[in-house]
């Protein structure tokens, strides 16, 4: 549910709307006042035209029906002329009047209390004016070529005025109705408009998934809290966790059911928190906490162990367990950062290395792991040379039969010699492949020079495999073509390649992984599961997939046989994978009392430094051949 008040920030309330309202509002009146008036105006002016004409008219009829009266001076027959004026409303007096302005007749309606002067100024030409109230329009009167009297009107402007005042009223009705319309409908796009503004406001500083604060509003958090420090508190932390493998769980059982994991964790971390920590959604699988007045390194451990326990518990999603890990790096303000982007670089550095170093543990930031980061970098861009420049190379550890001890094969293990900084752990180097993609061209690699291997070796009559592990970017880029490269270019026996996958890469698309395996099995090739036990096991999975060998992870092994929990997992292991006809192998073998715990409970191969470290070509041809190279004593 979506928080009502917004701890970062004052709350300002809608201002689109208003802005809106009042924006269509005062168009609207004033494109109303606008076309009223202009509809107005020229009614008015329409109207007033109309009387001109309408007075024209008459005064036209009049000159032409009184020359004979006035030329023979008959008062009555001019009388009789303008008395056909009565009928008309707006006609207020007329005057025939002779050319020495003398008055011959004249038309006096009810409505003019005016006197009839005797006589009037005479004009021979027709005219049309305008006096106050009234229009008077002259009309000559001619006989032949000679004009012998003039016919003057005087109509009432009232009515004029009567009838625009009437459009100006029902033009103001007009608008009235229109612009309460739209304020009905400006009223309704309001409400929508300020739940869309508010809905906005919300996703600007929080995220729809947890409901937690989220980047932008982590962000403006720290910067209040720097400009706190020195004033108010001493400084404060910033933790970073990201979810380890979060992307297998939305590719497997989908981003509905990621989105619902993300929101379990989103409560687990408030719970475990203090209550004046701010836990926010960084974005993807990322969070970081802000702790106020949280500085030391004690206190940041606190804070690490804190997270850590949050996830220490399955979290059970549409029926699914899920077993959440995280890793999570620690940083503080000032000790660490003189900014809030340093202070997001030197926490997210921390987490890189809890990453690096197993995941699943929370890492205090240092100024090495700067020089780290940094080191991080520059192996990323002298990796993507090393294959060119003939840096990289295979080593092999012996995989013996755990019942004669003699090899049966071999695991090819990368190695990376720098030229400047030497030998480069597969722990560093390796994910870094896997972060930047270059991983499927050293897989390529790989590859292509362990079946060369596998050649050299069956000539020289060692008929011993040789396991190569595959990353999940190798399977999605299609496995078969690469395999298919590797053995055309060597001629070796695709029987004596085995192939090794996580667990979690063998989930990653399920149905494309069973059709690329099945079709390396037809070649003869083996695939085996490695680092058994630690990822998303699952039995419906290793029914379909066409595996014939499971890895047991050295995380079982170290702690034989004094960890009863390791050993029933072991014990559990070799039954389950026996059960299905699966051959067992147990990795990290470093001492006699693990040798003899497997052994005892059934498992088929070995590997480890007990039998040997990883050697050179030249140096694992010694454990070749029938002897056995472990005692056998259980």
């Amino acid at each position: 549910m979506e928080r009502r008040t917004d701890p970062f920030r004052s709350h300002q309330g809608p201002r689109l709307g208003k802005r809106l309202t009042r924006a269509v509002f005062s168009t609207t009146a004033v494109a109303l006042l606008v076309a009223g008036l202009i509809f107005d105006v020229y009614v008015y002016f329409s109207q007033r035209n109309a009387l001109i004409d309408d007075v024209t008219v008459q005064a036209r009829i009049l000159a032409e029906n009184s020359s004979a009266a006035i030329l023979f001076d008959d008062r009555q027959a001019a009388s009789q002329t303008l008395a056909g004026l009565q009928a008309s409303t707006s006609i207020l007096s007329a005057q025939l009047i002779r050319r020495d302005g003398r008055i011959l007749a004249s038309f006096q309606s009810g409505a003019s209390s005016s006197a009839t002067p005797e006589r009037q100024p005479f004009d021979d030409h027709a005219s049309r004016e305008f006096e106050r109230d009234t229009l008077v329009v002259t009309q000559p009167v001619g006989e032949g070529n000679v004009t012998v009297g003039t016919v003057r009107l005087v109509a009432d402007l009232h009515p004029l005025y009567t009838r625009v005042a009437m459009h100006v009223a029902i033009t103001i009705l007009a608008a009235a109705a229109a612009l309460g319309f739209a304020f009905a409908v400006v009223v309704r796009i309001r409400r929508d408009v300020d739940a869309t503004e508010a809905r906005l406001d919300y996703l600007a500083y929080y995220d729809p998934v947890t409901g937690l604060p989220n980047r932008h509003a982590a962000g403006e958090q720290i910067d209040r809290l720097m400009a706190t420090v020195g004033h108010t508190s001493e400084g404060f932390s910033l933790l970073m966790l990201d979810l380890d493998d979060f992307k297998v769980v939305n590719d497997t059982l989908g981003h509905p059911i990621g989105d619902k994991l993300l929101n379990a964790i989103a409560a687990r971390l408030l719970q475990y928190i203090r209550p004046t920590d701010i836990a926010c959604r960084f974005g993807g699988d990322e969070f970081v906490v802000i702790a106020p007045r949280l500085v030391g390194r004690p206190q940041l451990e606190v804070l690490g162990l804190a997270t850590l326990r949050a996830l220490e518990e399955s979290i059970v999603i549409d029926g699914h367990e899920i077993r959440s890990r995280c890793s999570v790096g620690l940083a503080q303000y000032p000790a660490d950062a003189k900014d809030a982007a340093s202070l997001i670089r030197a926490a997210d550095t921390a987490m890189y290395e809890a990453k690096a170093r197993g995941k699943n543990i929370f890492s205090i930031y240092s100024r090495d792991m700067e020089r780290e980061a940094t080191l991080r970098i520059r192996l990323d861009a002298d990796l993507r040379r090393a294959i060119e420049n003939g840096e990289l190379r295979l080593v092999y550890q012996p995989i013996v039969h755990a019942a004669t001890g003699i090899t049966a094969g071999v695991e090819a293990l990368l190695r990376w010699t720098h030229p400047e900084l030497g030998d480069i752990p597969p722990t560093e180097f390796v994910p870094l492949a896997e972060g930047s993609g270059l991983i499927v061209d050293i897989g390529q690699w790989v590859l292509h020079e362990a079946c060369r291997q596998i050649k050299a070796w069956s000539d020289a009559g060692h008929q011993v495999f040789v396991a190569v592990n595959v990353s999940a970017r190798q399977i999605r880029r299609g496995l078969r073509a690469q395999i298919d490269l590797a053995l055309a270019a060597s001629g070796a026996d695709p029987r004596l390649l085995e192939l090794e996958i996580t667990e979690h890469s063998m989930v990653e698309d399920i149905d494309s992984n069973v059709a690329q395996l099945a079709a390396l099995s037809s070649l003869g090739i083996g695939v085996a599961v490695d680092d058994f036990g630690t990822g998303l096991s699952s039995l419906a999975y290793l029914k379909r997939l066409p595996i014939n060998k499971l890895k047991i992870d050295r995380a079982f092994v170290k702690d034989l046989p004094q960890s009863g929990d390791d050993m029933a997992i072991a014990q559990a292991i070799v039954s389950m994978a026996h059960s299905l006809e699966l051959t067992v192998v147990a990795e990290g073998i470093e001492t006699e009392q693990q040798r003899r715990a497997l052994v005892t409970n059934g498992c088929d191969y070995l590997q480890g430094y007990l039998i040997s470290k990883p050697v050179d070509a030249s140096e694992v041809v010694s454990f070749f051949g029938d002897r056995p190279r472990l005692s056998l004593a259980v």
